[in-house]
């Protein structure tokens, strides 16, 4: 499901842009939607231009990210959580980086089936708000731009489900959205003290800051 919004409200695209489906509220009719309608690119933020090759995309969160996630990590990990891994297309990464096994949760199946097999990545359906995932069962919960689409209505859930499967000691290591401008009707604008305040339990560090299509990405982390 992981991805951030585009321009909002009826103004034309602008050139080159991925055209996203109409403006809608938050939730999973809207992921299955954009699914459909953009296939794999709809992970990613539409403000990339049409031509902006996915891969790049993604190596360029690959390079954002990892150097910051490794930093954070102790050696011990084994299991790693992606949650709304949309496509998986960093979950693979995330078991290399422990050298374990990591588990990529979506609601879409859609996006689930375009996922490339791996050994040690296991991609499951999330249904009904619970995280498909056995108590104290991970090492590491990583979200990439995806708890900015969840409705304020399941967002609390969902947190409640990720402090559930993470064992005593794990790390939360989220990237989110804190961009300062007009919210489409699908992503809702949060700052970084609001994800503290909706994980209280867990002390969450600001580690890092990127660019993502002239969004401000705030990368956090703490450990429970």
């Amino acid at each position: 499901m992981s991805g951030v919004a585009g321009p909002v409200g009826p103004a034309e695209p602008e050139a080159g842009a991925v055209e996203a489906p109409e403006p809608a509220q938050p939730g999973v009719a809207y992921w299955r939607e954009r699914a459909r309608t953009l296939g794999a690119r709809a992970v990613v933020n539409v403000d990339h231009p049409d031509e902006a090759d996915l891969g790049d995309v993604t190596d360029g969160h690959r390079e954002a990210l990892w150097p910051l996630l490794a930093a954070e990590l102790t050696g011990d990990e084994q299991v790693v959580l992606d949650v709304g891994c949309g496509t998986g297309r960093l979950t693979a990464d995330l078991a290399a980086l422990v050298d374990g096994d990591a588990i990529g949760v979506d609601p879409v199946a859609a996006l689930l089936a375009l996922g490339e097999p791996h050994a040690r990545v296991d991609l499951r359906l999330m249904t009904e708000g619970r995280l498909p995932v056995d108590d104290d069962a991970v090492d590491v919960v990583f979200t990439s731009l995806v708890l900015g689409g969840i409705p304020a209505a399941a967002l609390d859930r969902t947190v409640a489900e990720m402090r559930r499967v993470l064992r005593p000691g794990g790390l939360v290591f989220l990237s989110e959205s804190v961009a300062d401008r007009p919210e489409p009707g699908h992503w809702a604008a949060r700052t970084v003290d609001d994800y503290r305040a909706l994980l209280p339990w867990v002390t969450l560090r600001e580690v890092g800051r990127f660019d993502d299509a002239g969004d401000g990405i705030a990368v956090l982390a703490g450990r429970v």
